[in-house]
């Protein structure tokens, strides 16, 4: 019996499931052991915004995300695979738990796949904009 192999697109798109779910440890279960994250932005205002380093970082930074950020609105809109790259194009509403100001906006997450695990992400987003509806 053959088991069924996911694409890398298909592992991506499996993540944002995933995601929505609250289900972090499937997240984790999809990342090499070295995953390299990265949120950019200020971290004095973003506490989730640096490089994160091993799965273990990569928990906390949904930890972070989660006691900082709502999301009324998170839609992954476009997938597109190139080689051992996917780039997730996609928008969010969001609000800041801290001030519970609002943003939103248009996003970029480029996940690097090795031998079937996400093994970097680099996401790309208005990160003043996020800022300055969380700046206390």
């Amino acid at each position: 019996m053959e088991t069924a192999v996911m694409t890398n697109k298909e592992i991506a798109q499996a993540l944002y499931g995933y995601f929505g779910e609250g289900n972090i440890p499937a997240i984790l279960e999809s990342l090499t052991d070295d995953i390299k994250w990265t949120c950019p932005g200020p971290t004095e205002i973003l506490p989730y915004a640096r490089v994160y380093k091993g799965k273990k970082e990569v928990a906390d930074f949904f930890r972070l995300i989660n006691e900082n950020k709502d999301f009324p609105k998170f839609e992954p809109r476009e997938f597109i695979a190139e080689g051992n790259k996917v780039v997730c194009l996609g928008y969010w509403d969001a609000k800041s738990k801290k001030t519970g100001k609002p943003y939103s906006g248009h996003w970029a997450m480029a996940f690097y796949f090795r031998d079937g695990l996400i093994s970097e992400h680099r996401e790309y987003y208005d990160s003043y904009g996020e800022a300055m509806a969380s700046k206390v």
